[in-house]
């Protein structure tokens, strides 16, 4: 979102009727350039109505990101805040970036936003909340196996926290609310076997509904059909400082000191699931919880097994 774009974004984002002449004064460009940003942001997915003659208003008003803000509210000494407007994905522009440790990346739209296995992630202006965080560790690649379990459960308890609202985890790592997918987690990580190493964890979450997800292939929901109001800056600050708590946790005790917290979230314990591996075969059986080392515990035909999260999906039957 360029600095042009972003002005006609934050002009709008108070929710008010304003007409084409007054953002053409407010702006000093043409009605018709403004028109023409108008169109790029519904391109990135904003609902804007126009009415004739009327102008440009908002269904809603929108919060917008404010990294002064989030950062007052935070509390982690390690935490450097940036928010931008529409980025591909704030994972690759962190790792663009250097994922320098501590270094949060939040922003309003991602036109290529990224799920686990390469699968696309809708990330539309403003209805959302789509951040990034670089952190390193000093333990070795092969130790951070569960990181993605890490940032699922750590997700879902804040938001619980922060909005009352029944949030759960699909091993891996996606955010659910009733069985509608809320959101999603994603960690990359790079850097040796024995250490230190460096992850970027993304976090996706719905916070209001819009008529670009009517297009989804899957039930989802949002925060706002959930639970109670909670503003996107104090949100963000909140997940960031418990995400820092978590990671910092991690690389210090491992996974063990979660395994406890686990069964609270667990959205598959103890439901017949599906599991299809990457080369499209199956497996079917009841989800018993998790391992020691993040895995999936699946019982089927008498036997249990140990189901690494790698190249597999999971389908409730």
């Amino acid at each position: 979102m360029n600095p042009g774009l972003y002005q006609l974004y934050a002009c709008l984002a108070d929710g008010r009727l304003h007409s084409g002449a007054t953002l053409s004064e407010g702006l000093g460009i043409s009605r018709a350039a403004v028109w023409k940003r108008v169109q790029a942001l519904r391109a990135i997915g904003l609902e804007i109505p126009a009415t004739a003659g009327g102008g440009y208003r908002l269904e809603r008003p929108i919060e917008l990101l404010d990294a002064d803000d989030i950062r007052s509210q935070a509390s982690a000494a390690e935490l450097v805040v940036d928010t931008v407007g529409a980025v591909d994905s704030t994972n690759a522009r962190l790792a663009a970036a250097g994922g320098r440790h501590g270094h949060a990346l939040l922003a309003e739209a991602q036109t290529a936003g990224r799920g686990r296995r390469g699968r696309g992630w809708l990330s539309p202006p403003g209805s959302g909340l789509y951040l990034s965080l670089a952190w390193h560790f000093e333990s070795g690649l092969a130790g951070l196996a569960p990181l993605s379990l890490v940032v699922g459960l750590t997700a879902a308890e804040t938001l619980q926290q922060a909005s009352s609202a029944p949030i759960t985890v699909k091993w891996p790592n996606d955010l659910l609310a009733h069985d509608r997918k809320l959101g999603g987690c994603l960690a990359e990580m790079s850097g040796a076997a024995e250490g230190p190493c460096r992850a970027i964890v993304g976090i996706g979450i719905n916070l209001f509904p819009t008529p670009a997800m009517g297009g989804l292939d899957q039930a989802w929901t949002t925060l706002a059909d959930h639970g109670e109001p909670v503003g996107r800056n104090r949100l963000a600050a909140r997940l960031l400082d418990a995400l820092a708590q978590s990671l910092a946790r991690f690389d210090r005790d491992g996974f063990d000191s979660f395994l406890a917290r686990w069964p609270a979230v667990d959205a598959l314990s103890d439901r017949a699931v599906r599991i299809i591996h990457a080369n499209a075969s199956e497996t079917t059986g009841t989800a018993c919880g998790i391992d020691g080392q993040g895995r999936l515990v699946l019982e089927s035909a008498g036997q249990r097994r140990a189901i690494a999260s790698g190249e597999v999906s999971v389908r409730v039957r």
